[in-house]
């Protein structure tokens, strides 16, 4: 379960219902967008590396700029992370 204070980033979700093992990969994508530094250190204690590098490297939900982010952090390839490629650049989308 959630710890109470991460529950405002899943504002569409009843929380308690939002197991993070079974949805680790949403979970993740979440509170890399949208979370605080509560919500990063959280992350990083609770997922190995290995699973927040494969969201960010395949995510189509986090934005360009959060994607940049992180693939400067983990010191990957522009051409690793989807939403960085230009096959998912469509007008509107990803923007």
């Amino acid at each position: 379960m959630l710890p109470k204070e991460l529950h405002k980033f899943f504002w569409e979700h009843n929380p308690a219902e939002l197991d993070e093992k079974t949805y680790w990969y949403f979970t993740i994508g979440r509170l890399l967008e949208y979370g605080n530094d509560q919500a990063i250190r959280w992350v990083f204690s609770h997922y190995p590396q290995e699973k927040i590098i494969e969201v960010i490297k395949s995510s189509r939900s986090i934005s360009k700029k959060t994607a940049n982010f992180w693939k400067n952090f983990f010191h990957l390839r522009e051409e690793e992370v989807f939403c960085l490629t230009k096959s998912s650049h469509q007008p509107g989308i990803n923007s």
